[in-house]
């Protein structure tokens, strides 16, 4: 389990300071394409993700897989063909997306809003033939348990973008040429990136392309893609309408784009910084839950269960009254929008729905019910746009907060209750859970965010934020302590089980 447990902290570490340096690029890129900017370059990308999807996702993960069984095999001969196969297929898939993308260039132009979007969407094919080959070769990385040069490379090409991003950008001022010049650097990232793994690959292991693993990549790679795929297009499906309903209720096309590109691509990444701690602690408890299933040990399964979600739970909470009490400080600090902070404040709550959908649907595929996991977040995904389509006209920009509110609770709620149903005596109260830990965070929000105001005017914002936000966190620790909502023991009793399996 050593090696286990070193793997893990090896992906974890590269991953926390991968996700911090993204963090930061992003900041800088809002800032540098401004709200506008940065609504046209994420239409652009939603679009794109959908072509990216066919490389990146099935072809990657079946290369590992084979990779892995073959080295397991020491049959090294069957290891070279399968990456050179994938490399094949996906070299294919991605020069036919491309061609695909320039074909539907008419198609583009109407159902986007705004032609730079379509522009940027051009620039970027040559990324998808970059992407390809470097998903291949990461996912040959992958199935070799280097786990350290999968986690190296995906941060040297954060680092690269960023760099790029900085040289490219730093004496714009027109927004048209500062979002040009962010697709171009992607485009070279990509590139770059590509090179490197392929050095790195092929300084220990070869290629052969002689009578191919084609029809196990395919095989291998279809189900998964083709899920991934069906996913992925709800992503662009909101990314086109969220514009044209605010436009419908009486937004012009720019304000309808700058509050788009706010709420997507200022505010809700915010939300989704809990999940790089989750993240990294769904790698350590939810992997076992697959051997504990195989050997019936259903007692273990519904104690990991009940402990990851009640560590996660706990974890998110802790920002919904960071959020609440300093969000409008946090805007104007990172992004110089005060806008986004008041959003922000608006959607602290979406925090633990967000937590929940991501880690209950790594449960239900952990317990084999992938397919459902896929039903339920399809029937969330049908809630969001219909809540879209109604709340739009009423509240405006509020209604993609609310929608996704929404949305990701329903998830969340017929996953626990899926989870609930496959695991005998497992009784998952988060509904109650989540009243009491609302019970302690609105007074502790509202006292960080007093305090806040009471400091900024004397030592400014950054500081404001930091002391309003650090009471209010500390205030909901210690009343979950006092109240007995949660007991701090778990995480170390968890990880203690965990060693023992």
């Amino acid at each position: 389990m050593k090696s286990v447990f070193k793997a893990v902290a090896i992906v974890t570490i590269f991953s926390i300071i991968t996700r911090t340096l993204g963090f930061f690029f992003r900041i800088f890129l809002s800032r540098k394409l401004g709200p506008e900017g940065i609504g046209i370059y994420q239409i652009a990308f939603s679009v794109m993700g959908i072509f990216a999807t066919f490389i990146t996702s099935g072809i990657p993960l079946s290369t590992a897989k084979l990779v892995s069984k073959y080295e397991s095999q020491n049959d090294l001969f069957k290891r070279d063909k399968t990456v050179s196969s994938s490399l094949v297929i996906a070299v294919i898939v991605s020069i036919l997306c491309s061609i695909l993308i320039l074909l539907l260039s008419p198609i583009w132009k109407l159902i986007i809003i705004d032609e730079l979007a379509v522009k940027l969407l051009l620039l970027a094919i040559p990324s998808l033939l970059f992407s390809a080959i470097y998903a291949v070769f990461r996912g040959a990385l992958w199935g070799q348990n280097d786990y350290f040069n999968c986690g190296l490379t995906e941060l040297i090409e954060q680092i690269i973008r960023f760099v790029l991003s900085i040289v490219l950008l730093w004496n714009i001022s027109s927004m048209t040429d500062a979002t040009i010049n962010t697709v171009l650097s992607f485009d070279i990232t990509c590139l770059l990136s590509a090179i490197i793994v392929v050095v790195i690959y092929l300084k220990k292991s070869k290629l052969c392309f002689k009578k191919g693993e084609y029809k196990n990549i395919i095989k291998s790679a279809s189900p998964v893609t083709a899920v991934k795929l069906t996913s992925s297009l709800v992503q662009p499906l909101t990314t086109l309408l969220i514009p044209a309903l605010l436009v419908a209720s009486g937004y012009t096309s720019s304000e309808a784009v700058s509050s788009f590109g706010i709420v997507m691509g200022m505010t809700f990444p915010m939300l989704f910084v809990p999940m790089a701690i989750i993240g990294s602690i769904s790698m350590v408890l939810i992997p076992t839950i697959s051997s504990m299933l195989s050997n019936s040990d259903y007692s273990s399964i519904s104690y990991n269960i009940n402990q990851s979600i009640s560590v996660s739970i706990f974890i998110s909470v802790l920002f919904v009254p960071l959020y609440m009490s300093v969000g409008d400080l946090i805007g104007i600090v990172l992004y110089n929008n005060l806008t986004s902070g008041i959003i922000l404040q608006m959607s602290a709550f979406c925090i633990i729905p967000i937590t929940l959908t991501n880690l209950t649907g790594s449960i239900l595929n952990a317990l084999n019910l992938e397919v459902k996991s896929f039903v339920n977040y399809l029937l969330g995904s049908i809630i969001l746009i219909i809540s879209l389509l109604i709340l739009t006209p009423i509240i405006k920009v509020n209604a993609i907060t609310v929608s996704y509110l929404i949305s990701m609770s329903v998830i969340s709620m017929l996953n626990i209750r899926r989870i609930n149903k496959t695991i005998p005596n497992l009784k998952l109260n988060i509904i109650s859970t989540t009243f009491k830990y609302s019970l302690i965070i609105l007074p502790c929000s509202i006292l960080g965010h007093l305090v806040a105001n009471i400091f900024v005017e004397v030592i400014g914002n950054f500081l404001s934020a930091v002391i309003g936000g650090g009471i209010s966190i500390l205030f909901v620790v210690l009343l979950s302590k006092v109240f007995n909502v949660y007991d701090f023991k778990d995480i170390f009793k968890l990880l203690k089980l965990k060693r023992k399996h």
